[in-house]
């Protein structure tokens, strides 16, 4: 057999051999769902660590197209919010972290920050993520036969990524001037 084997600590020249589970125990969609919670988990916290100090409880907004309705108990107890919401209207005085294209997580700091800031830093992101577009674009535009396809596909989807972050600054910094006003 295939497994590996292994000597017995307290029976010193018996060897045993390890179990195998194959794959059923393996759930790649749980997996995914599962990378998906954390990667939300992350950037809730640090989102509202930008913002607030660390043991403000704010509100917070999920907007995604998975299905994360299970998980959001675990979500709002690791990222320390007072209310977690799925998909519902956004308040104005959000401020935004994205996970990839999947997920946005907005966290509620109006009043608890300068709009005028908050505008101006936006800008600085999206500067620098529109530099990123450009050096993805030129890496798009710049392939030949000889790059792989898995390649091609990974930097398509780091161009729709990038959109997608743009888009959201561009919304994150509307909301702000609304504020400004």
């Amino acid at each position: 057999s295939s497994g590996i084997n292994a000597e017995c600590p307290l029976r010193p020249g018996v060897v045993a051999e390890y179990p195998e589970s194959g794959d059923v125990w393996r759930d790649d969609a749980l997996d995914a769902q599962m990378g998906l919670v954390k990667d939300i988990i992350h950037t809730g916290r640090s989102v509202k660590d930008t913002y607030l100090e660390s043991k403000a409880k704010p509100e917070v907004y999920l907007t995604s197209t998975e299905p994360l309705q299970a998980f959001l108990s675990i979500i709002e107890d690791l990222v320390g919010c007072s209310t977690l919401q799925l998909n519902q209207p956004i308040p104005l005085g959000t401020a935004v972290g994205t996970v990839g294209n999947k997920c946005e997580v907005h966290v509620l700091v109006k009043g608890l920050v300068d709009p005028v800031q908050e505008i101006n830093r936006l800008k600085a992101k999206r500067e620098t993520a529109e530099n990123f577009v450009s050096q993805v674009k030129e890496k798009i535009d710049n392939h030949t036969d000889k790059v792989p396809e898995h390649v091609r596909q990974a930097n398509t989807q780091k161009l729709e990524s990038l959109t997608d972050e743009l888009s959201t600054i561009d919304t994150a910094i509307a909301n702000f001037q609304k504020l400004a006003v």
